[in-house]
């Protein structure tokens, strides 16, 4: 049995992907790949892995416990020798890129780092059984730093600025750094670019088959975890700094996810980015030399002479919130929940 572990980055369509292997799991395996699931050790199933990325981690949060986690290894790999023929177990965890044991400090990048190093460590010992091959998933920076900002903004309580944001969480674009730490524990690690699985708009098909699995006439999902809009985005971080509950925060970006369909109130934005042409053109060169070690390293390279294609232009820079877009957007947000 072959197995892969998926651990994205995060923003790479991973969300997607995990929800159609999981609604397809049945005719996936028909093909000899295989998407496990937590009911072999009489654990309550997800649609993806992260409980088990978690539990690694020794997140309290998590549903499995560290056990749960060498005895869930343990199943697959009993399970993968009755297999005939062979098949493909496939795993899949974003928190896997981001996750650090501790005593670790993000904001330190040697903690950072050494903390990295400690959850990698970990988990090539759990998952050594099955000997499994890494498979990163990464995009351009500069698009990556956007959508991940958006994502945070929304989901948790970030509160800063973009630019003190990338500054705050420089190891995640760091992408051969991350990819040699991964190499050093497993010896196969194979890189993909989001950019070109989503070339045609079909990521998903080309992603499985970029894994030797034609998915055929398999039924698609939506795409999911979608950001909000920008004027959505900011406003949501001016509220992450006032003195609201993680549950109200939570509350305030599931209506602000249904208020961004009102296409009167929220017509389509014109591509503005949250900093200057040159401030990002200067923040992407400090990824040069990572980029170009990373394209070195691959196995098979895309057909270019550079890790990723080039940019797309972007219109100008967002302008902010005025106080009265701001108060025209808090007024809409109060009728709902007054409306609950």
């Amino acid at each position: 049995m072959r197995t892969i572990i998926h651990i994205g980055t995060h923003k790479t369509g991973t969300t997607t992907i995990q929800h159609f292997a999981k609604h397809n799991a049945r005719k996936l395996r028909q093909k000899g790949f295989w998407y496990p699931g937590y009911d072999m050790i009489g654990r309550k199933g997800r649609y993806a892995h992260h409980d088990f990325s978690h539990a690694i981690a020794g997140q309290k949060s998590a549903n499995l416990s560290l056990q749960d986690t060498i005895d869930f290894v343990e199943a697959i790999r009993q399970n993968g020798l009755k297999a005939t023929p062979p098949e493909i177990a496939f795993l899949s965890a974003e928190p896997i890129y981001r996750h650090m044991l501790p005593p670790a400090k993000p904001e330190d990048e040697d903690s950072y780092w050494a903390g990295r190093e400690r959850y990698v460590a970990r988990l090539a010992e759990i998952t050594a059984p099955l000997a499994p091959e890494i498979l990163m998933v990464v995009r351009r920076q500069d698009d990556f730093a956007r959508s991940l900002f958006q994502e945070n903004v929304k989901s948790n309580r970030v509160n800063v600025d973009f630019l003190s944001f990338v500054e705050d969480n420089i190891g995640f674009f760091e992408y051969n750094r991350q990819y040699e730490l991964f190499k050093k524990y497993f010896p196969i690690v194979r890189v993909l670019v989001f950019e070109d699985l989503a070339n045609d708009g079909k990521l998903v098909r080309e992603f499985f088959e970029q894994l030797g699995c034609k998915t055929g006439r398999m039924k698609l999902v939506p795409e999911l975890n979608e950001s909000l809009p920008m004027e959505l985005t900011e406003y949501k971080r001016l509220l992450n700094d006032g003195p609201f509950s993680r549950a109200q925060l939570t509350s305030v970006a599931k209506h602000l996810l249904e208020m961004r369909n009102d296409k009167a109130a929220f017509p389509k934005e014109a591509k503005l980015d949250w900093i200057s042409t040159k401030q990002m053109t200067t923040l992407m060169r400090r990824f040069d030399a990572s980029n170009r070690a990373l394209y070195k390293a691959m196995d098979v390279k895309p057909d270019r002479k550079t890790l990723f294609p080039p940019a797309k232009p972007r219109e100008g820079v967002f302008p902010g919130l005025s106080m009265q877009r701001f108060v025209e957007i808090n007024n809409m947000l109060l009728k709902r929940l007054v409306d609950e």
